[in-house]
């Protein structure tokens, strides 16, 4: 993997990870499982960053989990689409439906 890989491995491991247990506290607080199941979501893509850290720092153990700068890319723009998600639509009042 090269260095712009690696970056964005860290990136989106590091900001995944953060993100996925600051929406577990938030479902805590909100009582909505909406936000839940996005930080589900941010913690397998952390996983998924920390894996691919994992290969490049560590060829000899960690090489079934290499992954590729563009998918790398893609997921971290996933990401981003998820916290900004996460943030616009925040849960609604108890009994006031959304829309």
């Amino acid at each position: 993997m090269d260095t712009l890989g690696l970056f964005l491995a860290v990136v989106l491991a590091g900001l995944s990870l953060l993100l996925g247990v600051i929406g577990i506290l938030a479902s805590s607080r909100y009582e909505d499982r909406r936000i839940l199941f996005i930080s589900g979501a941010f913690l397998a893509l952390g996983v998924v960053g920390a894996l691919a850290v994992f290969s490049d720092l560590s060829p000899e153990y960690g090489g079934p989990f290499g992954v590729e700068s563009i998918p790398l890319f893609v997921m971290v723009v996933a990401v981003g689409l998820l916290y900004v998600a996460m943030v616009r639509s925040g849960p609604s009042p108890v009994g006031k439906p959304h829309g």
